[in-house]
């Protein structure tokens, strides 16, 4: 008898990855991967959507200020087009009004890059607890 799993035994949670700034996104990527995740990089927009629709990731992390198309843009086109995987956006400050367009373009969550990858880790795992719970 041969058994089966849901989940293959090397699985690993995947996430899309995009910010302006190449050390923060380097920086982040290493974080993550060494915490088990599987992370892709994307320079731009664009290259998210394109990643998210081939790789069908459980987050998606977006700096605000990305150039050429923002991060709000890109998550306003993820979360419009169908089941998006859960987009945290990341910004400079975070305001009432950041609040509030986080909230118009459907992303999970929006975190201070100040307050650094502690925070942004501790709004991943809430994320993934709240789906497994």
């Amino acid at each position: 008898m041969i058994a089966r799993t849901e989940k293959p035994l090397n699985f690993r949670p995947r996430m899309v990855l995009a910010y302006a700034d190449s050390a923060r996104s380097a920086q982040a990527s290493r974080h993550f991967r060494r915490l088990g995740w599987e992370v892709h990089q994307a320079p731009s927009g664009p290259e998210v959507r394109r990643l998210v629709g081939a790789l069908r990731p459980s987050v998606v992390i977006l700096d605000t200020d990305l150039r050429g198309e923002s991060g709000w843009l890109t998550c306003a086109k993820l979360t419009l087009a169908g089941p998006a995987p859960r987009v945290i956006l990341v910004a400079e400050e975070v305001t009432p009004r950041e609040e509030e367009f986080a909230q118009a373009v459907n992303a999970a969550a929006v975190v201070s890059a100040h307050a650094g990858l502690p925070a942004l880790v501790t709004e991943v795992q809430d994320g993934i607890v709240a789906v497994a719970g």
